[in-house]
């Protein structure tokens, strides 16, 4: 080996070299603008068109690229963000790009928390299928505007999971997929009260859930809180508006100890539930869409 290294020494040297400076000049003469305009292009041109900003793109190492301060909205509401990202790195992964499948690595910080994941596209097309798996840590979920806008209310709280999902470019919702959510500290404000709450509370939100042929089925979700606990499953249709798509859900929900210190509502109902929790495990409904959900109890 030594003897090796000795021969060829120079055409080592020459060969490191000459990796050294392309690098160098890359990264040097890293073409930002022309990247920047091609992917502003390109997802102008999505379905449904969109419109993406970002303050910069710089090369990272290992070989990848970083995107600062990055915005996507809809063009037809282009103040009103689906996403966006403090910073978002990726890193192509070489070795996919051998089997025809090319993968890319991604690190993002956003609304306080991390995303982090992959993305493999079954060929050399912007049109190709891909799969995906996504690692979620730390998210604040009130920070997010669409999310109060989509659920027609305020909510908060901590987000994290992990979610694998495939599907055909510009047919997300025909995509399949499974993933597991959970929620801490959070809350949400209810159109109409229920149990004399016009709000409320949890401490733990749990979700395991899937989706096949448009339809996003709950298949266990819990909620832990001060004021109540309540168990939940069923599905949801989902439709190219997300705010439209069809509730199907049915669960049941008991109030715990500190459910009266903020109750409103009836006088009369509020007498009656006090006369004891023991007895008020209650199931309920909800159907009618995201956007005018509808809550009856059996």
């Amino acid at each position: 080996m030594v003897r090796v290294v000795l021969k060829h020494g120079k055409w080592i040297g020459y060969v490191i070299y000459t990796v050294l400076l392309t690098t160098g000049l890359l990264y040097y003469r890293f073409p930002s603008n022309t990247i920047k305009a091609y992917l502003v292009s390109e997802v102008a041109e999505a379905n449904p068109p969109m419109v993406l900003s970002l303050q910069t793109l710089r090369p990272s190492f290992p070989p990848g690229v970083d995107f600062i301060d990055v915005r996507l909205a809809l063009r037809e509401t282009p103040q009103q963000d689906l996403m966006r990202a403090t910073s978002i790195s990726i890193i192509p992964a070489a070795w996919s790009f051998l089997s025809g499948e090319p993968q890319y690595n991604f690190d993002a910080h956003a609304y306080d928390g991390n995303i982090e994941g992959h993305v493999r596209f079954e060929r050399y097309a912007t049109d190709a299928p891909f799969a995906t798996s996504v690692r979620l840590n730390g998210i604040h979920i009130g920070y997010h505007p669409y999310l109060a806008s989509l659920v027609g209310r305020e909510v908060s709280g901590v987000l994290g999971g992990a979610i694998h999902f495939a599907a055909q470019q510009n047919k997300f919702i025909e995509g399949a997929g499974q993933g597991t959510i959970v929620i801490s500290d959070g809350g949400f404000k209810l159109l109409e009260p229920i149990l004399g709450l016009d709000s409320l509370t949890f401490e733990r939100l749990s979700m395991e859930m899937s989706l096949r042929d448009r339809k996003l089925s709950l298949n266990r979700v819990q909620l832990d809180g001060k004021t109540l606990k309540g168990e939940l499953s069923g599905h949801v249709t989902l439709n190219a508006d997300l705010s439209r798509s069809r509730l199907d859900l049915k669960g049941t929900m008991e109030p715990l100890g500190g459910i009266f210190g903020n109750s409103k509502g009836d006088a009369a109902a509020l007498r009656i539930l006090r006369q004891g929790l023991t007895k008020l495990k209650r199931s309920f409904v909800i159907q009618g869409t995201f956007r005018k959900p509808q809550f009856k109890f059996l």
